[in-house]
């Protein structure tokens, strides 16, 4: 009798852990409708001993029974239903039910229901087939099929560990079914209805079962926003006394066996007693066969465990609670060069990088405050040597489990993932540069354009005024400063045009030696007292086809800025030119790196001593209008990059903050002799005679050009457009020559001049434009154009034009 009485009493203590006491108040929503006659209650319909079917198909279990105390306490009638676990919940969002029972609560499910305070606490562990050895948790029974039921709160455990080859089955007794029949080794299956199932198919002792995979505590829930109907549902379970609550446990997990007076089992003793001892003796021969069979079969496992180990790639380590490292893989050697024994003792913040342990120490200490998470960081690891490698980290909470007890982690190393990370975002940088400067080049050339007409109104003018007075007005001295305001806006022009690549104007080979030596009294007293400039120059330096203007432009700003970043402290600003072969890798680094190819360049260096530059700072300095100081130049250093761009050249930096800076200019290197000087441009005095064809969209351009025209000894006819520019022409066969502007509306320049070629394929054409000669003079090459005039143009360069024409 001894023995049921023990066997009882340790079933009834193992259910009975499972129960927690329903809550015993609750706060009611404010607004409460009318309360219902009838509520629809559902819930899964095979979960002994809290709810399962019959042999008639009646529903019973405690669950039910508490049911039906509530019903009786409220005085509202409950509907009970029972069915497969997902099918509940399917009915249940589609609003056939009130109530869901025998409910986990997670993440998902609060979305769309709110709970009441848990009732019963229930362990969820994994079970595995005796047979099979080493899964102490989830995460080692990746790989293999796991069954579990559909729908249920479990499914997200397992694949947060890793677990992806899962079966689901409708209801716990179906997948115990499939246990039985060998369908499945590994399954899932909450705590109380597993036992009950396992013991009535006879199979409890074929099957081991893990820690818990988590604690579920059942609840009830209402749909999302039904504070009213919660507050009922609690309210009527609070009604239940604790003592009808103990009835009911009592009446579905029993109750221990009373002992007897002693006098009355008395008798049994001996034999009770006798009967362990014999017992006793065989379970220790058949523990000692045990013990040395599992024995052999962890050495086995263990043996296993380390020829994994050596084989991975990935460090595996075990840190404990305090941060140690207890383990670490071989592979931890063959990537950073500790031996075992020195990484123990040691912690990740230990070994990871200054700038990286504040992230590394804010994930362990999340891994820490919540168990269930899977944590990831990236972080530079320090190597025995001193070095630092890019390792990935991935880390799970396994202090809970008690064959680990310590925290596992997986590092990876992602050295060349870091490399092509690095190369790819360098790349998209100078994509994303590249598109900027476009963008900005393109309005900027539409700018000068306009920009260039206005000019040309304003210097025509000056020029004509200054022809038709007198030298002794004092109005002169007003025309001549218009005159140069005026070319200092054209000179912002061409820095527009520069800086969209466009502004190659006059292309000769010139020597950068020369060009320094011009220009070195101009640059000595452009910097600052406290600078000295030096002059290093290479001897038999190759030329290099390029605008002399431009060339002035890039110098000047260069030298202008490293005195600016010396200031007012003393230092030096050393200029150097030299030429060097340059290769595909050492273009790779450069500026403008794209359209350049591997091969001779003239290289001019500026360095000076001043305060340099930071990363910000760097990145930031071609961008049109930044500037470090409290006034900016605008177009500064974006000129100059659109300037090298027009020339094919590069340009690279080398900075360090307090250390100075040097900007080294790399042009195509070109052996060939200068193209001979122009000739001399002849009297000022020339005149023409003859009808001109002046085609000019802009009023103010017609006005000002027929003027001038007039005033060189010709007569004139204006059209505003290209069209009109056609109809003129054939209604006017005496025209000498015509002046046709590149960008007008409804038919442009290009297009005017075919239709005039068609008409009388001798007549003389002169294209004027405000973008340079290079690139108007390309697309008209072969095709008979018989000279171009850039906007905006002074009476000089217009009688030049006209001149040369009339020569040929």
């Amino acid at each position: 009798m001894i023995i049921p009485i023990a066997s009882c009493v340790l079933r009834f203590f193992a259910l009975s852990t499972f129960l927690l006491a329903a809550s015993t108040s609750i706060a009611s929503s404010p607004g409460n409708s009318a309360a219902p006659t009838t509520i629809r209650v559902v819930m899964d319909n095979n979960y002994p001993p809290y709810v399962f079917k019959g042999d008639q198909g009646q529903l019973k279990g405690i669950t039910v029974d508490q049911w039906n105390l509530w019903e009786k306490r409220t005085g509202i009638r409950v509907e009970l239903t029972g069915t497969d676990w997902s099918d509940a919940q399917r009915r249940m969002d589609a609003g056939e039910f009130d109530v869901i029972d025998t409910i986990f609560r997670n993440e998902k499910r609060e979305k769309r229901y709110d709970f009441t305070k848990p009732y019963a606490v229930i362990p969820v562990p994994l079970f595995f087939h005796k047979d099979i050895s080493g899964i102490s948790g989830p995460d080692d029974a990746r790989g293999f099929m796991v069954a579990a039921k559909a729908g249920g709160n479990v499914l997200d455990v397992l694949r947060k560990h890793g677990v992806t080859n899962i079966v689901e089955y409708p209801s716990y007794e179906k997948i115990i079914e499939a246990a039985h029949d060998g369908k499945v080794k590994v399954f899932t299956v909450d705590r109380p209805p597993a036992l009950y199932h396992l013991n009535k198919m006879g199979i409890q002792d074929q099957f081991r079962e893990t820690a818990p995979l988590y604690n579920g505590e059942f609840r009830r829930a209402v749909p999302k926003g039904r504070n009213d109907l919660l507050a009922m549902v609690e309210k009527g379970f609070a009604d239940i006394t604790p003592a009808e609550y103990r009835a009911i446990d009592k009446k579905w997990l029993g109750i221990p066996i009373s002992a007897s007076p002693y006098v009355r089992y008395v008798g049994y003793s001996a034999l009770v007693i006798a009967a362990l001892v014999a017992g006793l003796l065989v379970w220790l021969r058949l523990l000692k066969r045990a013990v040395s069979r599992k024995t052999r079969e962890l050495s086995g496992s263990e043996e296993r465990f380390r020829s994994i180990m050596s084989l991975s790639p990935d460090i595996i380590s075990i840190i404990g609670k305090d941060g140690a490292f207890e383990y670490n893989s071989p592979s931890a050697e063959r990537i950073h060069g500790y031996a075992q024994d020195e990484m123990l003792g040691l912690t990740p913040l230990d070994l990871a990088h200054p700038e990286d342990r504040e992230r590394v120490d804010r994930v362990f200490k999340e891994l820490l405050k919540n168990p269930e998470k899977i944590a990831n960081v990236q972080y530079r690891y320090r190597n025995k040597d001193g070095s630092y490698t890019w390792v990935e980290w991935c880390a799970c909470n396994q202090l809970s489990n008690p064959h680990i007890n310590g925290i596992i982690a997986i590092s990876r190393n992602i050295e060349d993932r870091k490399r092509v990370e690095s190369e790819r975002l360098k790349l998209e940088q100078q994509l994303l540069h590249a598109q900027k400067l476009e963008s900005l080049g393109v309005l900027a050339g539409g700018i000068a354009h306009d920009f260039n007409n206005i000019l040309m109104t304003i210097m025509g003018n000056a020029d004509l005024a200054l022809m038709r007075i007198t030298p002794e007005s004092t109005a002169v001295e007003n025309l001549r400063r218009i005159e140069n305001a005026a070319a200092q806006a054209a000179d912002l022009a061409k820095q527009m045009l520069a800086y969209s690549g466009k502004g190659k104007f006059v292309v000769e080979y010139i020597n950068v030696n020369s060009l320094l030596t011009e220009m070195l009294h101009m640059l000595e007293v452009s910097i600052s007292k406290s600078a000295v400039l030096r002059l290093n120059l290479a001897k038999d330096l190759p030329r290099v086809e390029a605008d002399t203007t431009q060339m002035r432009q890039i110098i000047m700003n260069l030298i202008i800025n490293a005195s600016e970043a010396i200031g007012d402290t003393s230092g030096v600003i050393a200029v150097t030119t030299g030429c060097m072969d340059c290769d595909a890798g050492y273009l790779k680094d450069t500026w403008l790196d794209e359209d350049i190819t591997a091969g001779p360049y003239v290289y001019l260096e500026i360095a000076d001593t001043g305060c340099g530059m930071d990363k910000e700072t760097l990145a930031k300095i071609f961008d049109p209008f930044f500037t470090t100081k409290f006034t900016g130049r605008g177009l500064g250093m974006a000129a100059v990059l659109g300037i090298l761009r027009g020339h094919k050249g590069a340009i690279k930096i080398y900075t360090e903050p307090g250390k100075g800076t040097t900007f080294k200019i790399l042009l195509p290197a070109d052996s060939r002799p200068a193209e001979p000087a122009g000739h001399d441009s002849g009297r000022n005095d020339w005149h023409g005679a003859g009808k001109v064809l002046l085609v000019d969209d802009d009023e103010t351009i017609l006005g000002i050009g027929s003027e001038m025209l007039e005033e060189l000894g010709f007569s004139t006819t204006t059209a505003r457009d290209g069209m009109e520019a056609v109809a003129l022409f054939k209604e006017t066969p005496d025209i000498a020559f015509v002046i046709l502007d590149l960008t007008m509306p409804h038919m442009n320049g290009e297009q005017c001049f075919r239709e005039l070629r068609r008409i009388r394929p001798d007549v003389k054409v002169i294209m004027s434009s405000g973008y340079n000669e290079q690139e108007v003079t390309q697309k008209f090459a072969g095709k008979g154009l018989a000279g171009f005039i850039q906007k905006p143009y002074r009476l000089s360069a217009l009688q030049e034009a006209l001149r040369n024409i009339n020569a040929e």
